[in-house]
């Protein structure tokens, strides 16, 4: 026997008994409910869902036609056959026109059995269908707000709203409390704003128990998802608190579907789904709450990633402030102090392998100060840009006294130094970020190409100024010659290469800061070129 819900639209209960019968006898269990006026129709309609309506063609008051313009009034996707003793052909053609799936004399009651089998099978695909269309646009809906940049409890308010009322009444998310310990209710949606109300001052007045033995605080403590068909044939109650279960049964709540937010490192939370009066929930429900649940749980565990990594970086970039600042200061008097030896070497006639040690110290706390220097410019980059104080210089003398600074370094490296000849190039920039940014550039030749040549070039190129530093060490691999001048960057391990990683970052952001641009590629032959490309000009900003 197949069981189905029937609402018979009849005055007779002889004839009412018949289609029973008939309905039996061709192998259905109806679960039938006989109306005889629009009123009661009404009210059954909206009682309960319908899979069928058998409707006499016309009763006291009204006719199979007032009915049909009632189903279309509320959208209803029932199917409505017309049973009639007297039927004309023209009237059934109306009826037909009118949406009636079916129309004959209760004379041929054989017809019956097939024709709510065809109903009843056409039925169930188109509503299949329907329901996959709502279930896909839900999922597309959630998706774009998941990967919205909105905060958290935005993404959650709105999703719970695309559920309520397609899909259920209620519909939540809990997530998990490290203060209280359990399920907190973040997030809800239910039509009504005094029940909205009601259900917030309930989380608040009972907490979910940890330890509950059915509910969002068992599904998150074991895992397993739950759905109860109907609440009011639940085994035990949520909670051994009669207060807090009365208030639970004052919701009203028919079917319930709980299932858990999975996340890397166990479950987040719950999402909730309830439906009120005879709605009720379905295996179908089941399955979108578990799709909808696992986005929302990878994104929530993404967002908790990068709020972990953001603050990882925070504390870096502050641990960086602090030691650079700290280190400053005897830096500064260890130079001064080795500066000072330094000069009065001669006069104190000290032996050559001491002033030999003391240059090497000297140009080692000069590296030092400007790892030191490098790490304070970073700071400053992590919260705005970097700030110029533009002065008229010429380029080329401003590079010529960089490589100056640099033939000890490059002499203890094998190196020699090379500067394209000088024609003078005049321009405004910030002296202190240029002489840095070619610092970095020399300063990087000379690690990643000892024992080969050094050539610096400085010219014109249209309305910029440009420095190009050519070296034939190991070279940069093309994959990476944007990584370089990331933040920390680097091409190459720094167990084998020293240095921070932060020479060219600074590099590029001083160029950027002056409306220029800094850039690297493989040499022709061997080695690498790196261009520092500022404006003659320098650009205006608001």
């Amino acid at each position: 026997m197949t069981p189905f819900r029937l609402l018979l639209v009849e005055d007779s209960v002889n004839d009412a008994a018949l289609v029973t019968a008939e309905l039996e006898q061709a192998g259905y269990l109806p679960t039938t409910r006989r109306v005889d006026s629009l009123e009661a129709l009404r009210d059954a309609l909206a009682a309960e869902p319908w899979d069928l309506v058998l409707c006499d063609y016309r009763l006291p008051r009204f006719s199979a036609l007032d009915v049909l313009a009632l189903l279309h009034g509320q959208e209803r996707d029932v199917p409505l056959i017309v049973l009639s003793s007297q039927l004309s052909e023209e009237q059934a053609v109306t009826l037909m026109k009118a949406g009636a799936r079916d129309c004959f004399s209760k004379d041929r009651m054989a017809r019956l059995g097939p024709a709510v089998a065809r109903e009843l099978e056409e039925t169930r695909v188109r509503r299949e269908r329907a329901r996959a269309e709502v279930d896909r646009d839900i999922l597309a809906k959630a998706s774009e707000l998941l990967t919205a940049s909105l905060e958290q409890a935005a993404r959650l308010d709105q999703l719970v709203q695309l559920m309520v009322p397609r899909v259920a009444d209620w519909c939540a998310f809990f997530l998990q409390d490290a203060d209280q310990g359990g399920l907190r209710l973040v997030a809800l949606a239910h039509p009504d704003a005094a029940r909205r109300a009601h259900a917030w001052k309930l989380d608040q007045r009972f907490p979910l128990d940890p330890q509950a033995a059915a509910g969002p605080a068992h599904v998150l403590r074991t895992g397993q998802p739950e759905f109860m068909p109907d609440v009011r044939k639940r085994p035990e109650p949520i909670t051994k608190d009669a207060a807090h279960q009365r208030a639970i049964e004052g919701l009203g709540l028919r079917s319930v579907v709980n299932v858990p937010l999975p996340g890397n490192e166990g479950r987040l939370g719950v999402l909730s789904l309830g439906t009120l009066g005879e709605r009720t929930l379905s295996q179908v429900d089941l399955a979108l709450a578990l799709e909808l649940a696992r986005r929302t749980g990878l994104v929530l565990e993404n967002a908790r990633l990068f709020q972990e990594a953001r603050e990882a970086v925070r504390l870096r970039d502050e641990f960086l402030t602090v030691a650079a600042h700290e280190l400053r200061t005897p830096l500064t008097t260890l130079r001064l102090q080795l500066g000072t030896l330094l000069q009065r070497s001669e006069a104190h006639h000290l032996e050559p392998d001491v002033v030999t040690r003391l240059e090497r110290s000297v140009r080692q706390v000069r590296r030092l100060g400007t790892l030191v220097e490098g790490l304070l410019d970073v700071s400053q980059l992590s919260s705005g840009e970097l700030s110029l104080m533009p002065e008229r210089f010429d380029l080329e003398e401003l590079v010529a006294e960089v490589l100056e600074r640099f033939q000890a370094e490059a002499r203890a490296a094998g190196c020699e130094l090379r500067q394209s000849p000088r024609r003078g190039l005049w321009g405004t920039w910030d002296r202190l970020r240029v002489d840095q940014a070619v610092a970095a550039l020399i300063s990087n030749a000379l690690k990643f190409g000892p024992g080969r040549p050094v050539e610096v070039d400085v010219g014109r190129e249209g309305g910029f100024a440009r420095i190009q530093v050519r070296d034939r060490g190991i070279g940069v691999p093309l994959d990476q010659v944007e990584r370089i001048f990331e933040r920390f960057g680097r091409a190459v391990s720094s167990h084998s290469y020293g240095g921070l990683g932060l020479g060219l970052y600074l590099a590029r952001r001083a160029a950027e800061a002056h409306g220029g641009r800094a850039w690297a590629e493989p040499a022709a032959e061997e080695g690498a070129r790196f261009t520092l490309e500022l404006p003659l000009e320098k650009e205006t900003r608001e």
